[in-house]
């Protein structure tokens, strides 16, 4: 019950690889390896080509993406 109240209080910025789509879920491996299974709807704000494979930013706040933008790769 702990983790639960734990997660859902967590906010913030969740930046990595976007693994996946998965139904209205992303799912964004970060540098540490760890998935993080983010919530979107039509409320959130997409920026860029929104794709598994491309480095993301995604801005959320109880599990839910209120934000999310593909990162220019550093050449």
């Amino acid at each position: 019950a702990v983790l639960s109240f734990v997660s859902l209080c967590w906010a913030g910025m969740v930046m990595g690889e976007l693994t996946k789509i998965d139904g209205s879920f992303y799912v964004v491996k970060d540098k540490d390896g760890k998935e993080h299974k983010i919530h979107f709807d039509n409320t959130t704000v997409k920026t860029g080509d929104i794709k598994a494979g491309a480095m993301v930013e995604v801005d959320e706040a109880n599990g839910h993406a209120k934000s999310i933008k593909v990162m220019e790769m550093k050449k």
